[in-house]
């Protein structure tokens, strides 16, 4: 079990938020201490080499990322790959393998990534473009529907189906079995791509029988802990040429004159697009080389998010909920994500319970009338009671 002393390693951040409990460690999770001199690593490679820094970053710097997330998911082949300064980007590249074809058909649900569902949508008013979104409202207490649900989409043989692995708007999860048993039921033509954001670093996730069968989405700004631009794909092998495209798709090939045909990488390089800030490379390699010293797995931190969520559940005031009409979205906290979330009545309440909670220095975020109370290694049990003290507080006024 992992011990509040790895409290020492986030000085930086808690400093920042002194007096403050952060509980939004979903939306924007604290950075070690090591990613500042990592990002300053950065700035002196930038220094010496200028334009030569390339050189280092692309034979030693994301080599080395892509070492962590394959080990994170239990993968083979690192260099399938791809980066991103996030993940909407890599989305729309997959979308623009369809630029050109006569129609486009998308399967989803209606609890995927805000800029996602925004983008479908605006597709959706193009008239060859059609989108099923299945519904995940009773996804909580009949778990087998939806996924029932998305079995009769895939009949259909859709182009893309696109789904999360934890929803966002709730931290409900869909185990690695039930990715398997989605994939299984596709066709051959059904491009699948899972949706990782609120699950990688979080979930233990083993993504070895799904290996080369489906793209894989997420990045280090949640609990990757590094930090903005370092959104990711993995890709399987194959002949990818996405429409939308940058040089350091070619980045092999620079030295090649140009030719009149569009290059891609072999691997899954293919899916990069151009010019990006380097640093959360950096950042996230230095988190994680600390996690690998402190000899510290996914496992091990989802154990420990698991007791901070129970000793939450343990010092929740016992009329809370009622007390501000709230609905719980959460039930088995063994396998899901690493927030909870409450629907409030209205989005009005939602809102005004949020303001009272900030008033006494609690931040957690909210998604419409949905509260969301995320959890992380920079918090300890004594954190949590102090929280119950503050929602005792809440509850009797």
């Amino acid at each position: 079990m992992i011990h509040s002393d790895l409290k020492r390693h986030y000085s930086r951040f808690l400093n920042g938020h002194l007096g403050m409990l952060h509980f939004a460690a979903h939306s924007h999770h604290f950075w070690p201490d090591v990613t500042r001199e990592a990002h300053l690593e950065y700035w002196d490679d930038c220094a010496q080499a200028s334009d030569e820094k390339w050189n280092k970053i692309f034979t030693e710097v994301i080599p080395k990322t892509q070492a962590h997330i394959a080990g994170i998911l239990n993968l083979k082949d690192k260099d399938q790959i791809a980066f991103a300064p996030n993940t909407h980007e890599l989305a729309a590249r997959l979308l623009s393998l369809f630029i050109g074809k006569e129609s486009l058909s998308i399967l989803t649900t209606s609890s995927e990534f805000h800029s996602w569902r925004r983008q479908i949508l605006r597709l959706k008013e193009l008239p060859q473009v059609t989108i099923e979104m299945v519904s995940t409202e009773n996804f909580l207490h009949e778990h087998r529907s939806l996924i029932e649900g998305l079995k009769a989409g895939l009949k259909k043989s859709p182009d893309i189906f696109f789904v999360s692995q934890v929803f966002f708007d709730s931290g409900l999860a869909l185990t690695d079995d039930e990715l398997c048993e989605l994939f299984e039921a596709k066709s051959a033509s059904t491009i699948m791509v899972v949706d990782g954001y609120h699950g990688f670093a979080a979930l233990p996730t083993d993504l070895s029988r799904l290996e080369g069968k489906i793209f894989y989405l997420a990045g280090g700004y949640k609990y990757g802990q590094g930090g903005e631009g370092v959104g990711f794909m993995v890709v399987p092998h194959g002949d990818w040429r996405p429409a939308y495209t940058g040089w350091f798709a070619e980045y092999a090939e620079l030295s090649r004159p140009a030719g009149a045909q569009v290059g891609y990488s072999a691997d899954g390089m293919a899916f990069m697009g151009a010019t990006q800030d380097p640093s959360g490379f950096y950042r996230f390699n230095a988190s994680w080389d600390l996690f690998f010293k402190e000899e510290l797995s996914v496992s091990q931190i989802h154990e420990f998010i698991k007791e901070l969520q129970n000793e939450f559940l343990k010092v929740l005031p016992e009329d809370f909920s009622s007390h501000y009409g709230l609905t719980p979205l959460f039930k088995n906290l063994n396998w899901h994500g690493h927030f909870l979330t409450f629907e409030a009545r209205s989005e009005e309440k939602g809102q005004q319970l949020q303001k009272a909670l900030k008033d006494q220095h609690i931040l957690i975020d909210r998604r419409g009338k949905r509260l969301r109370f995320g959890f992380g290694l920079y918090q300890d049990l004594s954190d949590i009671r102090v929280l119950g003290e503050c929602l005792k507080k809440l509850s009797v006024n």
